[in-house]
């Protein structure tokens, strides 16, 4: 076979729609399967434009390259367009562009190939709408989680922690009583009470873990480093807490995820790490708030290691404001947790929340 017999074969039976076009963009040639994918006749083809096969949007992507094409900026392009069919349907296709081969000198033709990617464009719509449904879930998830836990806290501060003060309290009577009336009994008052007293403050320690009023009320510089005190103390982590000068008009649930990550990021040290140290900053980098907490303890393979519920939660939070969520750690070196999110694209979240 010659090779304009092989060429013919070619174009006459491949599934792929072909086109022979001048530099003006008219179809001079056309095989039957892109006949077959546009609807047309070869004769009707060969007296359209290119530009008459897509919406406009679409067509005029395409003529903005075919311009770089006439001019000799480029050889070839690529491009995922819409096609109107004759009937007026339309499919989506992978168009690539190429200059024919002259041995003589400039080509005054072009080679346009179509695919029909319809299937792959609808799997990734679906896939893209299946997953804008898990985000918007795991939002409300999140969310749902928030108010129960205020709702817990309020309960345990406002009436078991309240009952377990008085319970405290009518036992240091009890156990004055005693004392005044020479019961040898006052001891085993005096424990009860101070087992009560541990109780009631656990109970508070607990509340606060659960929802922090002075993140509601005094703001999240003020949240963050009562947290690392609190941590200081009970666990006997040294945590030291800087922070920046950040704007005043922090959306409140950013403030919250913000606080969360932080709040999450230390039980991982706390449990994890066997760090005697732990470090918080908050600083502002450009338009973006970065949240880094680190820690000098026995660190992991980042590479290799699973991301478990914590992590994940902090990315589902980050995600809400269009926020990133970097792990740093070295085997042996300590662990970072950097969390980065841009203001302007987190206000503008938000925005679409409400």
């Amino acid at each position: 076979m010659t090779e304009g017999g092989l060429f013919e074969s070619i174009f006459g039976t491949t599934a792929i729609g072909i086109a022979v076009e001048d530099l003006e963009g008219r179809p001079l040639f056309a095989n039957p399967a892109l006949c077959s994918l546009l609807g047309f006749t070869e004769a009707e083809l060969r007296s359209k434009h290119c530009q008459e096969f897509s919406p406009p949007e679409d067509a005029e992507r395409d003529w903005a390259l075919f311009k770089e094409l006439q001019q000799g900026s480029i050889d070839n392009y690529l491009l995922e367009k819409r096609f109107i069919r004759k009937d007026g349907t339309t499919f989506w296709g992978r168009l690539r562009i190429s200059l024919m081969k002259n041995r003589g000198g400039p080509s005054s033709l072009v080679v346009a190939m179509v695919e029909d990617i319809t299937e792959k464009k609808t799997a990734e719509a679906n896939l893209q709408r299946s997953e804008a449904r898990l985000q918007t879930l795991a939002s409300r998830l999140i969310q749902a989680r928030e108010e129960e836990q205020r709702r817990i806290a309020q309960e345990l501060h406002d009436d078991l922690g309240q009952r377990v003060t008085l319970l405290a309290l009518g036992l240091e009577e009890l156990r004055t009583r005693l004392a005044e009336a020479g019961q040898d009994s006052s001891e085993l008052a005096s424990d009860l009470h101070s087992k009560a007293d541990e109780l009631a403050t656990d109970i508070h320690n607990l509340s606060r873990q659960l929802y922090s009023p002075k993140l509601e009320f005094l703001g999240l510089h003020s949240a963050l480093r009562r947290l690392c005190e609190n941590i200081s103390v009970q666990q006997h982590i040294s945590t030291t807490f800087h922070a920046e000068e950040l704007p005043t008009n922090l959306p409140r649930g950013l403030e919250l995820c913000i606080f969360r990550v932080a709040q999450e990021a230390l039980n991982n040290i706390i449990k994890h790490s066997n760090s005697p140290k732990a470090f918080v900053e908050l600083a502002r980098a450009g338009d973006a708030i970065v949240l880094i907490v680190k820690d000098l303890g026995i660190g992991f393979d980042s590479a290799t290691a699973k991301a478990g519920i914590g992590l994940s939660t902090m990315r589902e939070r980050l995600r809400k404001f269009e926020g990133e969520l970097f792990v740093e750690s070295i085997p042996g070196k300590g662990t970072a947790i950097i969390a980065k999110v841009n203001l302007e694209r987190a206000k503008a979240a938000t925005a679409r929340e409400c």
